[in-house]
This record gives C-alpha cells, structure tokens and sequence, in this order.
C-alpha cells in the first residue's frame, strides 16, 4: 500500500473474499431463521455500485452460503458487462437506477459500493425500505449525513456493516486481546501512517486498482453522467470522464484521505482501543507533491485528542514515498504493540533493564552476523531489535468481513463494524476535514453532537 511489506486493503479483498468459513471470534451464535428470505432460503442480493471496489463486494458475496446475486446496479456499462460476467447467477438483472433496487420487495440487502457522496442517500432509502445494508467506507462526507443515516438504520431496525475490513482480520482481533489484557500498560499515544506512491498519481485508476487508462469506450453513452452528479454539489458539470472514474481526487464526491484512507486507520485503533469519539482535531494537509491531477490533498495529517482519557491518536499520510507504508503503532508504558493488514508483534519497553540487556545481547549477536557477511561477501542483515512477539498465521481464525454481515442478517445481531461504529467513523473524518478547511483546532460538543 512498502518496505515491511503488510498486506493492504487491495490485497486482502482479493484474497479475502474466498475465507467465506472460519470461527466467529467473540459472542458467536448460530444464525436465526431469516424472515425476509428467497426461494430455498437465500438472501436475495442487490449489488448497487460495481466499479474498483464493487466487483470485488459481488464475489466476497457469493462465496457466502446461501445468498444470491439478484441485481446488479452501475451507471457505467463496462462495469455492468465485468460484473455480469462474474455473476454466477446466470439470470441477475440489470438496473440503472438504484431507486427501484431500494423499492424492489424481492431484494433483502444491498452492497453499497458508489462514491462517498451517494453513501447518505442510498443508505436512507435501503433503510426506510427495510433492507439490510453493506456499505463501503468513508461512512459519509458530513455530519448532517451522519446523523441522518444512524437515524434511519436505528428506527429501521435493519442490520449494517461498514466496510472496514480490519474488522474481521486475526492480525486485529489478535491486537484487541492484547490491549485488552493490559500488557501494554497505560497507552497515552497511538500513532497510524498510510505512506503510498508509484510511478504514476495516488488514485488515477480506472475501474480497477491495476488499470491506469482511461476505458476506449468511456463517454456519455456508456456513463450515465447526469444520474451520477445528481447528488453532488455540482449536478450541472459537463461531463467529466475523468472525475466519474477518478472521483476520489475531487472535493465535488469526497473527503479525499481522510474518507479513503484515515477512516481505514482511525476505525481500526477504535477497534482496538475504543476511544470513539475525539474531544478535538487538528489537521495538517495540502497538495505538496502531486498537485496537477487533482482538487484534493496528497498529504493529510491530523492529531486526534482525547484529555478525558489521557490519550492521543494521531494519522499521517502522503502520497510521494512509501517507506513507512502501512503501520499502526500502540506506545504504551509498558510495551509497543504495532499492527496492520498483515501482522502483529510486541516489544518490551525500552527503559525497562531487561530491554536494555536484549539489546547489548542483539548487537552482539548482530555484530558476529555481520562480521560473518562479510567474510562471505554477502550482504550486512539488518540490525532492529527483534519483536518479543510476532502473531503467526493460524493462531486465530475470524470469518470474513461479508460472513460475519450475512451472519448477522440472519441473526439480527450487530456486526462488527455496525452502525455506532460507524457513526464515530464519521465524526472523525468529518472533524480532520472541518479543521483542514478552518485551518484551526476543532472540538466535538458531545451533548449538542456538533463540530465547534
């Protein structure tokens, strides 16, 4: 997403959709009889959105026992034609237009997978029609959405799931009975870093994360411009091929990194740590790089402040070099926990005397490796201090992000990034952007639920 190399997001949803079977890890319960169901019992599937992200939703879908593609739903025919052929459901029907999925009494949940400024309003309409809902993050892009989108699934009653797939991945639930333990000690700080770069623009990609030229067929008539900006703070652009494929690098359609990128690290420390809500936010972000190609920052970084708990979680992000990568780190007292997509391990703290003593204990080890490299005429290895714990694969078994929200729409129960994390997801976000664009400190006012 890099020179520790963790699996990123990209990866685990190519990987993870086939890891339909495994253990739930906390309160697992055998899924009750769903009451809304098709023929045989299946969960009737609309997919609304089947570019990048939603053609890989379709098929994380189908790897789930007893559900059935029913619908597919996209403004792009290229994306339709992919997505019918990945269908195993020979006789899927194709609509344009997503308020007729929403109305349609034979689909039971959809998959939300649309630009971040449609989240709200397909969210709203799946709801109040009764449907359980998936939805890719960022959640939405402000807090009026926010607050109407809780409010709908709440009185609703209907299950759903945010798509941060952190959620369902060992390497997390492994950090989460770490922290919970208390072995870290007290935690004052967490810091999260999303470092990416190519040869070409962060995002400049085109129905897929590997394709970076502009589809041949890309034009009004095989995008159905009008029904896509209908919702954004334009809906009288021209069309814009460009910002219908490359919509996250524009302001009219998203937040930019924080709905791409920080909610993925931000939800994945409140995860583990809990911490909801920050009590303030203070961003950092601008186009220091790569400022052609887009509206929208290529660097973001904000600092998350909670005094109540005695804690601060910061987020850093830039688009030009991608040493660090993909990283969260848990500073605590005690011990340093780091995590991400594709690891967790542990190390004792510094200032403790046995520390100390690893230490003096590594370099001398190291330095008798080296002076054997060198006799070999190989390479110097590397010098960092071993982790005191590394999670090795197998250790624990979670069912994936799509299982656990089809677990739960036969269950009735909450999943695990459902829609109070979600909601606290938003709010974040949405505080890291509304200090960007004040340029100042922001604070959260818990009882009035407002950004002062």
């Amino acid at each position: 997403m890099n020179a520790i190399n963790p699996m990123d997001r990209r990866t685990f949803l190519k990987t993870g959709a086939a890891a339909g079977a495994g253990i739930v890890l906390g309160a697992s319960q055998a899924p009750a009889q769903l009451e809304r169901k098709g023929p045989n019992n299946k969960i009737r599937v609309a997919c609304i959105g089947v570019g990048t992200q939603g053609h890989r939703l379709l098929q994380a879908v189908q790897t789930v026992p007893d559900t059935e593609i029913s619908v597919i739903c996209d403004l792009y025919t290229g994306n339709i034609e992919r997505a019918k052929g990945l269908c195993t459901n020979k006789g899927v029907r194709i609509v344009k237009e997503w308020e007729k999925v929403m109305s349609d009494p034979a689909i039971d949940a959809v998959i939300i997978a649309v630009p971040d400024f449609w989240h709200c309003a397909l969210t709203v309409a799946a709801a109040k029609n009764h449907k359980d809902i998936y939805v890719e993050k960022g959640w939405c892009t402000t807090l009026a959405e926010a607050k109407q989108m809780r409010q709908a699934v709440k009185q609703n009653k209907v299950v759903m799931q945010l798509g941060h797939h952190m959620n369902s991945i060992p390497q997390m639930h492994k950090a989460l009975e770490i922290y919970k333990s208390g072995a870290l000690g007290k935690v004052p700080l967490v810091r999260g870093y999303i470092d990416r770069t190519s040869a070409l623009p962060e995002w400049k990609f085109y129905t897929d994360y590997p394709i970076r030229e502009m589809p041949k067929d890309a034009s009004p008539q095989t995008i159905d411009w009008k029904r896509f900006v209908a919702g954004s703070a334009n809906p009288n652009r021209p069309f814009d091929a460009e910002r219908f494929f490359t919509w996250r690098r524009y302001w009219d359609y998203g937040t930019g990194i924080a709905g791409d990128l920080l909610t993925h690290i931000w939800d994945a420390i409140n995860l583990v740590a809990g911490m909801g809500i920050p009590e303030s936010a203070m961003t950092q972000g601008g186009k220091y790089f790569w400022k052609a190609d887009r509206e929208v920052p290529d660097m973001w970084h904000v600092l998350f402040d909670y005094p109540k708990k005695e804690m601060a979680v910061s987020f850093g992000c830039s688009f030009h070099n991608k040493h660090v990568g993909e990283i969260i780190q848990f500073l605590g007292r005690d011990m340093t926990m780091e995590v991400s997509s594709s690891f967790c391990r542990t190390y004792i703290a510094d200032w403790k005397p046995e520390a100390n003593e690893r230490v003096l204990a590594g370099r001398k080890i190291a330095g008798e490796v080296r002076k054997a490299a060198e006799t070999l005429g190989l390479p110097p290895p590397p010098t960092a201090v071993a982790p005191d714990y590394v999670y090795r694969a197998g250790e624990l078994t979670v069912t994936s992000h799509m299982q656990n929200f089809f677990d739960c729409v036969r269950s009735r129960a909450v999943p695990r990034c459902g829609v109070d994390r979600a909601f606290e997801e938003a709010v974040a976000l949405i505080m890291s952007v509304e200090s960007y664009r004040r340029d100042a400190k922001v604070k959260w006012d818990p009882v009035k639920e407002a950004i002062v």
